[in-house]
């Protein structure tokens, strides 16, 4: 029996879309929600922030999920929360040193640029991307169907039934292997070019390239960016502020400002204490931190990813003055390197936010590339020159979309591993989970309960990175603690 003698239901730690989505759907519920988010502002590494005048987003971030059926429409409409969305067609476009290459939505589209753009490519490739559109588009509806992986416990079977269909089957034999191993049956090798252009989709998306990129998380990642990438007013971070109204509007508190900074049992359900010093009690708790920032609200050394299992990012963010530029798509992919995109600099993902009303000429750029999560814990005078030289190769990536950025820039910050450290409590500063690769998807998926009505949500846990991939953990959070509790979840 869980004990009701408590000052709240469910106690969400953060804010980040795992949190909020679980935080909404619980609310809605019918449970007594209380969220606490240590900043001012939602969304974790995809939220927002002010610097200088400029709202820039926490993370480079790129909307799905919200086309009719996808995971956040599902969400939004559980909680009655309406978002206007407008799609991306093209979702990104691609600036490889000698082309520019935007990446189409319609299937037929973008089998006839490929043609065109890599004439000289083996027919291979086309059988690839024909591999992807079948195999991703049975992962695609795997994932509408809102899973509960890892199967740990008989509710996981049961939730995951429902994605089960005849068709699984393309995808079943793809479960222990990679993308590259696919590229090479299918004879999908032998253009650098072509190959820079899926490795750079791969690692924005799963955080590998092909040559260990699972082949099932890999064909997801190439075909959701032509199946449900969307523009939204404001990006993800007026998402998480509509998640937000979400559970106040449903009875729940959330309060900024004020983090938890302890947690420990307590009978049957847990004790918190906030950063002012209160404590609260609740009877189930939903940590959207990686396990080693919950290891240290408990008091213990946190468990960290083994060296090369996660990454670190580096982020340029500018404020610039766009007096007679003509719009831009919001989203730029830039390899300078074909053979050598995990090298900091060599792939950056350039996101433009244009500003409106009588502040339409005021632009916010951020620009970010994936660095090892120690990269700048070295001395300081090496760490600073490491700054400048990422600072510089970022701003080469911008001039590809903005040639003469460099008189237009009226605010430059960059942030570090360190600085996600700091401000979205993370150990080690790692972003974006773990990397996707067979034994991570097949074998050893992340999971998410971490004791009695505990429960982990984030990019941590399966599935994995995105706002996609978050809240389908803060989905099977809430399936957890609402079970748990005695109560029926949403979804």
């Amino acid at each position: 029996m869980v004990s009701t003698d408590c000052e709240a239901d469910i106690l969400v730690i953060g804010s980040g879309f795992g949190g909020l989505t679980a935080a909404a759907l619980s609310a809605r519920a019918g449970a007594r929600v209380h969220v606490f988010e240590r900043h001012t502002r939602p969304g974790g590494c995809a939220g927002d922030f002010a610097l200088g005048g400029f709202w820039f987003p926490a993370g480079a971030t790129v909307v799905t999920g919200l086309e009719p059926g996808g995971i956040l429409r599902q969400v939004f409409d559980a909680v009655g929360l309406d978002v206007e969305a407008v799609p991306l067609d093209p979702s990104i476009v691609f600036h490889l040193p000698d082309r520019v290459v935007p990446y189409v939505a319609s299937h037929a589209a973008w089998e006839a640029l490929f043609a065109e753009q890599f004439a000289g490519a083996p027919a291979g490739y086309r059988r690839f991307w024909r591999w992807v559109r079948l195999v991703g588009g049975e992962v695609y509806r795997i994932g509408a169907a809102l899973p509960s992986f890892p199967l740990e416990r008989p509710a996981d079977i049961r939730r995951s039934l429902r994605a089960v269909s005849p068709s699984l089957v393309l995808a079943a034999p793809w479960l222990f292997a990679t993308i590259r191993r696919v590229k090479r049956l299918l004879g999908a090798d032998g253009d650098p070019a072509a190959d820079a252009l899926i490795n750079a989709l791969l690692l924005d998306a799963t955080g590998a390239t092909a040559t260990d990129c699972s082949a099932v998380q890999g064909a997801i990642a190439l075909d959701l960016y032509r199946r449900g990438c969307q523009w939204v007013d404001g990006g993800t971070g007026a998402l998480a502020m509509k998640l937000v109204r979400a559970i106040r509007a449903s009875g729940g508190t959330v309060t900024f400002g004020n983090g938890v900074a302890g947690l420990r049992p307590d009978g049957s359900g847990w004790r918190v204490r906030l950063d002012d010093g209160t404590t609260l009690s609740a009877r189930a708790v939903i940590a959207n931190l990686p396990p080693g920032g919950l290891d240290l609200l408990m008091g213990r050394p946190p468990r960290l990813p083994e060296p090369g299992k996660a990454w670190g990012a580096f982020v340029l963010h500018l404020g610039i003055d766009a007096t007679g530029l003509a719009p831009l798509h919001p989203f730029h992919q830039i390899v300078s390197d074909l053979n050598d995109l995990e090298t900091p600099g060599n792939n950056c993902l350039v996101s433009i936010y244009p500003g409106r009303g009588d502040r339409a000429n005021r632009w916010s750029i951020s620009v970010s590339t994936h660095v090892p999560p120690g990269a700048f814990a070295v001395p300081p005078a090496q760490a600073q020159r490491l700054r400048c030289r990422l600072e510089g190769r970022l701003l080469e990536a911008v001039r590809r979309v903005i040639p003469d950025v460099d008189h237009r820039i009226l605010l430059l910050r960059s942030a570090t591993p360190a600085t996600y450290q700091r401000f979205t409590g993370r150990p080690g500063g790692f972003v974006g989970g773990l990397r996707q690769t067979p034994s991570v998807v097949a074998l050893r998926a992340p999971g998410r309960r971490a004791g009695r009505g505990m429960v982990l949500a984030g990019d941590h846990t399966f599935p994995g990175q995105g706002t996609v991939g978050t809240a389908l953990s803060g989905i099977n959070a809430a399936r957890d603690v609402l079970e748990y509790l005695g109560m029926e979840a949403p979804l």
